[in-house]
């Protein structure tokens, strides 16, 4: 069988995942920057792409983020996407992480800080090196501090 076009993919998972109207705007905003940096490799006629889905609980964000993840592991590139969260319960329903583990952010009572020793800065910068998307879910959970120490750590 034929392998895909990039445009035949991204529909196909469309489809499949029975994206609505606005979940496939966004799904396409991130599928046409992933497919033009990765999959056509012209990442300098491209700009970083910084987006917000925003929209109440239920409403399929992380849904339009998992067809994405399928798009990527289509060309072998899972690995470039990260998902956290700022609680357990609500990584663990992104199959993701805390933004407290992933970046290496240490809670004190009265502030967050990052105190982390060389050794482990090290190695998450190497588990770090590849990732270009990061899904950050229920944005709503994070004050402003904690969002200062997530900028300063990536």
């Amino acid at each position: 069988m034929p392998s895909l076009q990039p445009s035949e993919l991204i529909e196909k998972i469309e489809r499949e995942s029975q994206l609505n109207e606005k979940q496939r705007f966004a799904f396409r905003i991130i599928t046409d920057h992933f497919i033009q940096t990765h999959v056509r490799k012209e990442p300098k006629q491209v700009n970083q792409l910084s987006m917000l889905m925003t929209g109440p609980g239920g409403t399929g964000k992380a849904h339009v983020v998992r067809a994405v993840q399928r798009v990527m592991e289509h060309y072998s590139c899972g690995h470039l996407i990260r998902f956290l969260a700022p609680t357990g319960s609500a990584a663990a329903l992104i199959e993701g992480m805390t933004v407290h583990k992933a970046l290496g952010i240490k809670i004190n009572s009265e502030d967050y800080t990052v105190l982390i020793s060389v050794r482990e800065r090290s190695k998450l910068r190497e588990e770090w090196k590849n990732v270009e998307y990061i899904l950050l879910d229920e944005t709503s959970l994070l004050g402003l501090e904690l969002l200062a120490e997530i900028d300063h750590s990536l």
